[in-house]
């Protein structure tokens, strides 16, 4: 059955929204032991069965329309399991194909020896990205793994979706590893979740800005906003992405972030830049990607 949403008349991508399975989206599913980071944040979490409900497509289609968003694009959650990550990423394809206000970024688990044919399946099917959590799948981004999946990502013209921790956390997922991936691969069009950990704002220094030239940031900082005033303060407006987080930010809600960037004071063409163009941009979306990398 096709799903059904008014189209809004407001013309915004949120970059960074969770959709689950029926079956994964339970509170009380059954789960592999490999996915404790998952279950300890989301299912285990208090708020976790409110949260994991609004994590379906109908709920998705209605918050979007009370938040004025005209497309989601729809995150597949990195799991550990590899053949989770592939049931998400076929429910996110079939999701995707049936209604056209959802874009996909499907997840590959990057230590597994499936991920670059994965890469190439999920993109032939209309996946726009591919994204990875080095802390939930118990890797790290200056594994050599991750550069062999960069280049698939890279051929295969889509982008990298990275989740980046705070500079205060030791973390697999550190700023300081996401700049060096992106130095080892300036071709690679990364987008770097939660504001990619500040480390856009070292791009006042002349030397890091070129390192980061093809990255882009999402918003998904709910309850910090005002940082999105400082990227656009060190000239990243251009780079600034929407992105909600939801249903799991703090606030469960999409317009919650919406209406905290509306109220920032931005420039209007900041605003615009933010709200639609500059995700545009990062996935080509007016450019036919035909895939040529093959595993």
């Amino acid at each position: 059955m096709i799903l059904q949403g008014q189209t809004s008349n407001a013309s915004m991508i949120d970059a960074h929204v969770y959709c689950l399975p029926p079956r994964l989206r339970q509170a009380d599913v059954r789960l592999p032991a490999s996915e404790r980071s998952i279950q300890e944040a989301i299912h285990r979490h208090p708020e976790g069965p409110c949260a994991l409900a609004l994590s379906a497509p109908e709920a998705i289609l209605a918050s979007m329309d009370h938040s004025g968003i005209q497309r989601s694009v729809l995150v597949a959650f990195p799991w550990a399991d590899p053949e989770l990550c592939s049931q998400n990423n076929d429910y996110l394809l079939q999701t995707a194909t049936e209604n056209e206000r959802f874009l996909a970024i499907c997840s590959v688990q990057p230590t597994s020896p499936n991920a670059l044919q994965e890469v190439i399946r999920v993109v032939n099917a209309g996946a726009v990205g591919i994204k990875v959590n080095p802390v939930w799948q118990k890797f790290a981004l200056d594994d050599p793994r991750m550069d062999e999946l960069a280049l698939a990502v890279q051929s295969a013209q889509a982008f990298l979706m990275l989740h980046v921790d705070q500079p205060y956390k030791s973390s697999p997922a550190s700023p300081a590893m996401l700049y060096a991936l992106a130095g080892k691969h300036p071709g690679l069009r990364i987008l770097a979740a939660h504001l990619g950990g500040l480390l856009g704002l070292s791009a006042l220094h002349p030397p890091v800005a070129r390192t980061l030239a093809n990255v882009w940031y999402d918003t998904a900082v709910s309850s910090t906003l005002e940082i999105v005033r400082w990227y656009c303060q060190a000239g990243l407006a251009d780079k600034v992405v929407l992105g909600t987080d939801f249903p799991f930010n703090h606030s469960h809600s999409q317009k919650q972030v919406v209406d905290g960037i509306r109220g920032l004071g931005l420039a209007p063409e900041q605003g615009m830049a933010i709200f639609k163009a500059n995700f545009s941009r990062l996935a080509r979306l007016d450019v036919d990607r035909e895939v040529k990398a093959q595993p």
